[in-house]
């Protein structure tokens, strides 16, 4: 209930909107109940003759004996105006009574179009209110969820899987949308509906009506049942479709890896299994929810029938209930069939939607590791030097990544990391992104802790660009220029060629504007890479990180960035990441990584110089020949 309860606070900015939605579903509901009060003057005035109308012979009119109904005689079942009427009620027993039968019959044919267009529109104008509150609050939804995604750590990501975030995303918000709109219209006007004819059942023959109601207390209690196995069920079925959306999201973006491999075959057994996983789950849950309609349907039924039995003895009988209210009470007996079923429909379907509720507020709910202390003050830009100080990192699995690291980096300078991989040299760059905060230790820009400032002011300080290369499906100007709203074409270019790729962007098709496809796919490895470095150009950041920013790039290329980087290290503080010895040998000091610690540090020429150390060991490896 809580659940659900939070689901519709997210109709509070609509509740305008959504009371005159409520108002039209009253209406409609008002007027279905209305229309069932019509069957007994109808059926009143074909099969019966009011005392108002006099027989010809007694009014000396023309005899009947042509017409087709010469010869028949029609029960003379008088309709005099009762005793204890209201006004209105009085007023429309002589409006409609009190004239001849035809003129009668007409009255209340303009009466039932009437009310018919009445109720009609209501539904219409209460359907189209009731659409728009329910997709403005999905909107609100999928929004609350984008932008807590936006605010969680990598960690999160790397313990999540991608297709399940977009199955959470998709099909549970869908679910939910589902949830919510049984909520508000089935519930409530089926449930309106379903009331109204309850009460012209027991006001036509409450015996009757009590039989009626001896099948409905176990009815209720078999769906309440079904509705606890629905959303247990349901739960299971969108974990297996997260399972298959997930597989489909690798194998699309592995594709290379997939055909290279020449493992199509076992990426199609392996979404075969999840897309059976989800068929038997889908089954299992339909199996339930399909019991419910049937059920209800057969119990109404059944109550028909008996009732039918019961009605028949009393109009033949005991002589105790006018036929025109038998017909009424049979009416509003079946129109309580079809808000019945919805009802049990919405039973399923609100059991469903809380199966991904749980889900999607259990996202929402995540909290975010990476945040702001209140009031965090703006980053001013670097006076002095960034500090690692006794630095320690490990992983919610325990696993240690850093041990005890501290080193300086004066403004100005050029820091390079090197060792093997795995040696804690990312996370480091991490660190100082506030992209994972330290376990133990601070990271200090200008003597603060970088944790007690904005994290937006931290990041408009750096400019990044990472070992593996993010680009988006969207054009060469958008992807040079993205974080940078409003950068004109000249500085576009401008940082283009300085990290040498204009020269390959103009021999592009359309240049600037050309489209480079899903994460750059249209390009090599090298140009997503000098795209990446331009992107960060752009920025003009005063502190630059570099991790194994030239990996990509081939000898010559390489070289041309790298000159352009070394001119723009020039008044800049760079932490540069490199396997490769060459590229760092100009830098002010390089940090020698291993096991998460830092076993060197000094300049290349010292470094070299130490015969023995792990720098000289990486240097001879690459340099032997």
């Amino acid at each position: 209930m809580n659940l659900y309860l939070r689901l519709l606070g997210y109709l509070r900015p609509y509740r305008v909107r959504m009371a005159f939605a409520i108002l039209c579903m009253v209406v409609y509901s008002f007027t279905s109940t209305i229309q069932i009060k019509l069957v007994e003057p109808f059926t009143s005035l074909m099969f019966s003759r009011p005392v108002t109308q006099a027989a010809p012979a007694a009014t000396g009119q023309p005899s009947a004996a042509g017409s087709p109904m010469a010869g028949i005689s029609l029960p003379a079942i008088p309709i005099a105006t009762p005793h204890g009427l209201t006004s209105f009620q009085a007023w429309w027993h002589h409006w409609l009574f009190d004239v001849r039968r035809l003129v009668a019959f007409e009255r209340l044919c303009m009466v039932i179009l009437g009310l018919f267009l009445f109720k009609n529109v209501a539904d219409y104008i209460g359907s189209f209110l009731s659409v728009t509150v329910e997709q403005a609050a999905m909107r609100d939804v999928r929004r609350d969820l984008f932008h807590h995604l936006q605010s969680l750590s990598l960690s999160f990501y790397h313990s999540r899987r991608t297709g399940g975030l977009i199955s959470q995303m998709t099909n549970d918000v869908e679910a939910l949308r589902s949830a919510l709109a049984a909520g508000i219209s089935n519930l409530l006007k089926d449930g309106l509906t379903l009331i109204g004819a309850l009460t012209l059942v027991f006001l036509a023959s409450w015996r009757l009506a009590l039989m009626s109601m001896l099948i409905l207390p176990p009815a209720a209690l078999v769906l309440v049942t079904i509705g606890r196995k629905m959303r247990k069920r349901s739960g299971r079925a969108q974990e297996r479709m997260a399972d298959m959306t997930g597989i489909l999201q690798e194998s699309i973006a592995g594709v290379r890896v997939v055909k290279a491999f020449h493992m199509e075959a076992f990426e199609e057994r392996r979404y075969e299994e999840a897309n059976t996983g989800y068929f038997h789950a889908f089954v299992h849950l339909r199996r339930v929810s399909a019991a419910a309609k049937p059920f209800s349907e057969y119990a109404i039924i059944l109550v028909a029938v008996a009732i039918a039995w019961l009605g028949a003895r009393e109009i033949f009988d005991q002589h105790s209930l006018p036929p025109e209210r038998f017909f009424t009470f049979v009416t509003a007996l079946l129109l309580t069939i079809s808000p019945i079923k919805s009802l049990s429909e919405v039973n399923s379907t609100i059991a469903t939607g809380l199966g991904a509720a749980d889900r999607v507020f259990g996202l929402l709910d995540t909290p975010a590791t990476i945040t702001d202390v209140p009031d965090a003050p703006n980053l001013a830009a670097l006076g002095d030097a960034i500090v690692f100080d006794h630095v320690k990192f490990a992983y919610e699995t325990g696993d240690t990544v850093l041990h005890d690291v501290s080193f300086l980096v004066p403004r100005g300078h050029v820091v390079a990391l090197v060792g093997a991989s795995g040696a804690g040299k990312s996370t480091t760059l991490d660190l100082l992104a506030r992209f994972h905060d330290p376990t133990g230790g601070a990271v200090r820009w200008d003597g603060a802790d970088i944790r007690g400032v904005s994290v937006a002011s931290l990041r408009a300080q750096l400019g990044i660009v990472t070992q593996e290369t993010i680009l988006f499906h969207d054009s060469v100007r958008a992807n040079i220029a993205y974080g940078v709203q409003a950068t004109p074409q000249e500085q576009v270019e401008a940082a283009a060629r300085a990290a040498h790729a204009h020269e390959f962007i103009a021999r592009l098709p359309q240049g600037y504007d050309t489209v480079i496809g899903d994460r750059g796919v249209r390009l090599s490895g090298g140009e997503r890479q000098r795209l990446a470095i331009a992107r960060a150009l752009l920025r003009n950041p005063p502190v630059l990180l570099l991790d194994e920013a030239t990996s990509a790039l081939d000898t010559e290329s390489e070289r041309l960035v790298q000159d352009a980087l070394e001119r723009l290290m020039q008044d800049r503080t760079v932490l540069v990441i490199a396997h490769r010895l060459s590229t760092v040998q100009h830098a002010n000091a390089i940090l020698v990584f291993d096991g998460g610690r830092i076993v060197q540090q000094g300049t290349h020429d010292e470094l070299v110089a130490e015969a023995g150390g792990a720098y000289r060991r990486l240097h001879d490896l690459q340099f032997r020949d």
